[in-house]
């Protein structure tokens, strides 16, 4: 994944191959073994499984997979017969169609090395009223009380009738507006 923050690779032609339930990962590596260059970008996802809270990283867009050929040497039977390739994803000619690159060079400059979405931290300051969106008190609004060096949230929070000082990461609030 690394070698996708090479200039070249971004101005490529890509494309998107619909992948066969659950085969993500045998997709890339059967289009990788051509020759493509691949990009899946991911998230991190909390789901519920058993009664527990189990945290995941999940592809951003469920069953597509970004990838790029040498536009001089197209291999479309090998891409197309690829293992955990369900079809590349046409125009109305029937020509596989090209995402804009604006598309996959927004989403790379927003991913890490190994294609994970980086959450958009907003600023923050003492006194704005946030929404917490993600973990164990999610949806509970209240306001910042101060900013540690470390970049976390410190807020008060009421619980069980009284307030309770609670440290927050950045990346799971989000910023009220007035």
């Amino acid at each position: 994944m690394f070698a996708l923050r090479q200039h070249h690779l971004v101005e490529a032609q890509w494309h998107l191959a619909l992948c066969k339930p659950n085969q993500h990962k045998a997709a890339q590596h059967s289009l990788e073994r051509i020759g493509c260059d691949v990009f899946i970008p991911r998230h991190r996802a909390e789901r519920r499984w058993r009664g527990k809270v189990i945290a995941q990283e999940r592809p951003i867009f469920a069953g597509y997979i970004f990838f790029a050929m040498d536009p001089a040497h197209p291999s479309w039977p090998k891409v197309k017969s690829a293992r955990g390739v369900s079809r590349v994803v046409t125009s109305a000619s029937g020509a596989p169609a090209i995402v804009p690159p604006q598309v996959v060079a927004g989403l790379m400059a927003r991913c890490d090395p190994e294609g994970l979405l980086q959450p958009e931290i907003a600023e923050f300051g003492a006194g704005d009223t946030i929404r917490i969106v993600s973990g164990p008190f999610a949806d509970f609004v209240t306001s910042v009380e101060s900013i540690d060096s470390d970049a976390r949230l410190h807020v008060l929070l009421d619980l069980l009738g009284r307030p309770t000082r609670v440290k927050l990461d950045p990346a799971s609030t989000s910023i009220l507006q007035d």
